[in-house]
């Protein structure tokens, strides 16, 4: 077995939905390799591992091939951000929020870039209409919206919609359904790319037939969904048909919406420097045959 670290930046079904997947199912015993998932929230693009590594964040590898580090999107499982707008019961849509106190999260994570994205959408500026106030995590964010410390929030994954709505919350929008951006996958650094292009490809293949179970598969994906969710059968259920939408089919997404969407989030960002999508994503190792990988030592 070749042992690989996967980074993450949350512990939520829109980054490791297609990782239980591969693991339950044995897609990565298949393919001979072990992974061990670790949180890189906190490592610098520049410390971060320099072989058998790759993260599932394809949100922070756009903010990072931005900074000038050299990150390759290698597949693309979730196409649509997967954050849910919640709001007071008594906020009907998004353009009530002018004047009104959001949560946020920190402007060093992409969901901030895509909340900013979808106000805009709505006619309203994060930095002039309303209060944007960047909060450090759901935990957070989801109880001062429940306290009515706040008047919505931008809510991850790791919070089921059906669940936030048994609370009494108004859901406002799901990102994804306005917003277009690869935000999880297969994502590396190209040296680790051109060095073990093999093991990649083995990670790849993994995670595509973990697609695949979300398509073809759905009693076994509700079943790990709800794991992931600590949620009932019925919660696990309606989420994953919230959900499944999200998900790519093939691991792929057309290069023109691939560079509308990075211009349309780009216009958020402000630094670094705008990247194509020749530059960002390379699915050629969606085509790799099978090769025999080494035993890690």
């Amino acid at each position: 077995m070749s042992e690989v670290l996967c980074g993450i930046k949350a512990f939520d079904v829109h980054e490791l939905f297609c990782h239980f997947l591969a693991k339950r199912l044995g897609f990565y015993d298949d393919e001979g390799i072990r992974v061990r998932v670790v949180d890189v929230t906190f490592t610098p693009d520049d410390k971060l591992p320099q072989e058998s590594y790759f993260q599932v964040a394809c949100g922070a590898a756009f903010l990072g091939r931005r900074e000038g580090f050299p990150f390759k999107v290698l597949l693309a499982a979730a196409s649509r951000p997967m954050f849910w707008l919640h709001a007071r019961r008594e906020i009907e849509a998004i353009g009530d929020l002018r004047g009104k106190r959001v949560a946020t999260f920190p402007n060093v994570a992409p969901p901030h870039y895509f909340h900013r994205a979808l106000l805009r959408n709505h006619g309203l500026d994060a930095d002039r209409d309303l209060d944007f106030w960047p909060c450090r995590d759901d935990i957070i964010r989801l109880g001062l919206l429940r306290e009515g410390d706040i008047d919505a929030a931008l809510i991850s994954s790791a919070t089921s919609p059906v669940a936030a709505q048994r609370l009494g919350l108004r859901t406002l929008a799901l990102v994804g359904d306005e917003v277009r951006f690869v935000t999880s996958g297969v994502a590396t650094l190209e040296p680790i790319l051109q060095k073990q292009p093999d093991l990649m490809a083995a990670i790849v293949r993994a995670h595509l037939r973990g697609l695949d179970a979300i398509h073809e598969n759905r009693d076994e994906s509700v079943a790990i969904l709800g794991e992931t969710l600590r949620e009932a059968d019925e919660v696990a259920e309606a989420t994953f048909d919230r959900i499944v939408h999200c998900y790519t089919r093939d691991g792929r997404v057309d290069d023109d919406v691939l560079d509308a969407a990075l211009r349309h989030i780009g216009r958020e960002v402000r630094s670094g420097k705008d990247v194509s999508s020749g530059e960002l994503y390379d699915f050629s190792l969606l085509n790799h045959q099978p090769v025999e990988l080494p035993s890690a030592s």
